[in-house]
């Protein structure tokens, strides 16, 4: 969608997404170590690693989102040869938007319910709120930059028609 501007707001979304993942595949080398070598497996590291994924996941579709890497179908906007790039494009990012919205309330609604059970997670045993918080906080900030991406489609800062650059 053209060269992307700088974002205000901060890439957290990176490196929360890059840390999970980071730290998911240490802990799954030493699962594998410990089981294979040591003949001792953790309790704990395969719960652990698949939450680390999750985080990793819901966290990392906001960061797509700023660097427009989502799948999108652009059959519309190839059959009209771009004439309706710019509506068809804002069109799509508000009900993506609008979905974020009602994902991140719903998410939210859950995590509470959650909170307010005392439920925990069977091996590590820590509030399984913690587990389903990725999932409002993703769309959360997947929200806030599907906001971002429209502002700058409204103030001509990228071309939805244009190929895609990317500048940091």
């Amino acid at each position: 969608m053209g060269i992307i501007p700088k974002s205000k707001i901060p890439n957290i979304e990176m490196l929360i997404s890059s840390g999970a993942l980071v730290v998911m595949t240490v802990i799954t080398v030493v699962q594998v170590f410990n089981r294979y070598v040591l003949q001792n497996s953790l309790d704990w590291s395969e719960e652990l690693a698949r939450y680390l994924f999750i985080w990793a996941v819901y966290v990392g579709c906001s960061y797509a989102v700023y660097k427009d890497r989502h799948l999108e179908v652009t059959i519309l906007r190839t059959i009209c040869n771009g004439k309706f790039a710019r509506s068809l494009t804002l069109l799509s990012l508000t009900l993506n938007l609008l979905f974020c919205i009602f994902v991140t309330v719903v998410g939210i609604k859950f995590v509470l319910f959650l909170a307010s059970t005392g439920q925990k997670t069977p091996a590590l045993e820590i509030s399984a709120y913690w587990v389903y918080l990725s999932m409002p906080f993703g769309f959360g900030m997947m929200g806030l930059r599907v906001i971002e991406r429209i502002w700058w489609i409204m103030t001509g800062k990228i071309d939805p028609t244009a190929v895609d650059i990317i500048k940091e």
